[in-house]
């Protein structure tokens, strides 16, 4: 029972992993009622419910909220991110997503009440461009291949980085599921499906290549880090992982794809 939980002083925190059409109000609620709250992917499906969510936020003073965006937290992206090191001028980043087709009666189909796959996992992949880059988009465009859900997305950034994002179903299923090319200032960040990840340099010094070891084992896109994190911030009293404006951010830039190919023209995000 939902309220006998959220009524349960010895629940530390409550974690959120139900279909996306409940994530908003569930989260709402726990806010509302003190808790931390980790939320699977998406937060909110809509302004409407976004803005539910921030309202709790608001009236509680509760902000102690995180998004399972995971892929931020990986370790083998962690250290390509340090190699690569600072950088002085725009980015330009490409990230695909070989999503690849749905098996036929998954509830990921029903658009109606969960909303559209890009909805569901895009977050993903904008908080990692956002991540990478250092700051939250300023502005959306997105345009879709007619008759099925491959999508076209690119992200603008404050500093003139862009990130193009393309989600795509309809590839072969044997090929990488995520390749990512991170480029600026003379260096290259390259991730090979969370297998494998590199960075090559060139200066003064010459050419640098530095190249991971392969994972031996199954694939760590970062969730056992990101729990670690969370759960370590509750019980310090430490700050969340990830930022909630970065949350927002991200959610906010998800539903502007939506609105960008119903516009058929880039959208600037609130607040920019």
């Amino acid at each position: 029972d939902l309220d006998a939980v959220l009524g349960d002083p010895s629940v530390d925190a409550v974690f959120v992993v139900t279909r996306h059409s409940s994530h908003a109000d569930l989260t709402r609620r726990a806010l509302l009622a003190g808790k931390p709250v980790f939320v699977e992917k998406p937060l909110a499906l809509g302004e409407d419910e976004l803005s539910g969510v921030l309202a709790a936020v608001e009236e509680s003073g509760n902000d102690r909220l995180q998004v399972g965006f995971n892929r931020r937290f990986a370790p083998l992206l962690q250290e390509a991110k340090q190699r690569f090191g600072a950088r002085t001028g725009p980015a330009s980043l490409r990230y695909l997503v070989n999503a690849g087709p749905l098996q036929q009666g998954s509830w990921y189909l029903q658009q109606a009440t969960e909303g559209s796959r890009f909805a569901g996992e895009g977050g993903h992949f904008i908080d990692t461009a956002s991540w990478l880059l250092g700051a939250d988009p300023v502005s959306v465009y997105a345009v879709a291949a007619p008759g099925n859900q491959d999508l076209q997305v690119v992200l603008r950034y404050p500093d003139g980085s862009t990130a193009a994002i393309s989600y795509v179903t309809t590839g072969a299923t044997g090929f990488p599921k995520e390749t990512l090319d991170l480029l600026a200032d003379g260096k290259v960040l390259r991730l090979d499906d969370f297998v494998r990840a590199s960075v090559h340099t060139e200066g003064g010094s010459g050419r640098k290549r530095w190249v991971s070891s392969r994972l031996p084992r199954a694939r760590d896109k970062g969730q056992n880090a990101q729990l670690a994190a969370f759960v370590r911030a509750v019980r310090t009293g430490g700050p969340m992982p990830v930022p909630l404006p970065s949350l927002v951010a991200t959610t906010a830039a998800t539903f502007a794809v939506r609105a960008a190919l119903a516009a058929g023209a880039p959208v600037t995000l609130a607040g920019v």
